[in-house]
């Protein structure tokens, strides 16, 4: 979560404003307390940066002295910060949707913003030039299994632990070390298509990437656990696919709460290997699992598809059955900025209406990247489900009307074929 910061309470207010329209009131505003040099807001900054949610300094324009001297101080913080000019005088002479907009583009930074210290490191100022996009993401290609299915696949070489940036209609840009080494169309309905190519591939380290960004997602994770610790008493329920985001969920809770219970709705047609990962990290983790399986009837249904996915009716039935056996619940849910504007528009806490009641759900990856969960995940010494190790970006069942034509392929080629029976896998 993140702390916005202005100078006076004016201009906080017209934070707060956006604050609870958009984000339920579940980011923090901060005042400077209204003065006007450094001297006269040091104290407060320095509270305020002691706080766990990363900091975000928004002044306006006839406060650019004040800037100049207060960056220091941010930076030697340590933590991720940044900090912008709004173009008008004040913070609360910007128009509210233009001022909202800035919060989506700053936040979009911190997910997606690199430096290249011979290793992709996060940083929101972004010399490396990445393309920011709210609806944007990036990822890390790991393991030569991801490396050997773009060769076979595509005749495109990547050299290792690759960075991608995942922009819309899932076309990729990848990077080999400092080089864009290929561009892919891996659109839904048409064949993977390579844009185009270039043999400039450099190996990075991935001890060296998980050096550079560990104080980087570690005080991620410090804020989106200070945002968990709101909801301390409730029956702590975390829904889990095996893939890497509601594992990142998982493990946050578990850090906070302790006591937490893992339910795996596992569908009839589950992607393979998704079985002993769930059973192997809940035990590794000490989590409670649940497991429903859940039949999917497709000679009476017909396959899924986007106009008709009775398979997700049916899953998160099978979820709110589950809850509803609970006292008092709270979903602690995976959901991501990065992979649609549909999740990105939501805030961070919402309440479902179910037949089975009313459930609140808690997203606290909400403002990270994939290439953030991935890597602290691997900074608590978890694996990655072991399909994104072979090319996978997300994972579904393997008759998934979202499924793009490469994945189907990389099915196909690693004999990875759709299992109809649950005790497969």
């Amino acid at each position: 979560m993140f702390a916005l910061i202005a100078r006076a309470r004016k201009d906080a207010k017209a934070l707060q404003y956006i604050n609870e329209r958009n984000y339920g009131g579940f980011l923090s505003v901060e005042s400077l307390g209204g003065g006007r040099r450094g001297e006269e807001v040091i104290d407060n900054l320095e509270e305020i940066l002691r706080g766990p949610y990363v900091p975000v300094l928004l002044l306006g324009e006839k406060e650019r002295g004040l800037m100049d001297e207060l960056l220091p101080l941010m930076r030697e913080s340590g933590k991720p910060f940044y900090a912008r000019l709004l173009r008008t005088k004040r913070v609360r002479n910007m128009r509210v949707d233009e001022l909202y907009a800035h919060i989506e583009e700053i936040k979009a930074r911190f997910r997606l913003g690199i430096e290249w210290r011979n290793a992709y490191a996060l940083n929101p100022e972004n010399p490396f030039g990445i393309d920011i996009n709210p609806d944007y993401d990036i990822y890390l290609a790991i393991g030569e299994g991801f490396r050997k299915s773009m060769r076979e696949i595509l005749d495109v070489e990547l050299g290792e632990n690759s960075l991608v940036l995942r922009k819309l209609l899932n076309q990729e840009v990848y990077f080999s070390g400092p080089n864009r080494v290929a561009e892919v169309s891996k659109r839904l309905g048409s064949p993977t298509e390579v844009l185009w190519r270039c043999p400039c591939v450099e190996d990075v380290p991935l001890e060296l990437i998980i050096s550079e960004n560990r104080g980087y997602v570690e005080a991620f994770a410090r804020a989106s656990k200070a945002f968990l610790e709101r909801f301390r008493g409730h029956d702590v329920i975390v829904p889990w696919s095996g893939g890497k985001d509601s594992t990142a969920a998982l493990v946050l809770a578990k850090e906070v709460f302790g006591k937490v219970t893992a339910v795996y709705v596992r569908m009839e047609y589950e992607m393979p290997l998704t079985d002993d990962y769930v059973e192997r990290l809940a035990k590794k983790l000490g989590v409670e699992l649940i497991r429903v399986d859940v039949p999917m009837p497709v000679e009476r249904y017909g396959m899924p598809t986007h106009s008709n996915r009775w398979c997700t009716r049916k899953k998160v039935e099978a979820l709110y059955g589950v809850a509803s056996e609970f006292e008092d619940p709270i979903l602690v849910v995976g959901d991501r900025d990065g992979e649609s504007m549909r999740r990105r528009l939501k805030p961070p806490v919402v309440e479902r209406k179910t037949p089975f009641g009313v459930f609140r759900e808690v997203m606290p990856v909400k403002f990270w990247s994939g290439m953030m969960v991935q890597l602290f995940l691997l900074l608590r010494g978890i694996e990655l489900h072991p399909l994104y190790y072979e090319g996978f970006y997300r994972l579904g069942c393997t008759i998934c009307p979202s499924l793009a034509q490469w994945e189907v392929e990389l099915l196909k080629r690693r004999g990875l074929e759709p299992s109809p029976h649950p005790e497969s896998g």
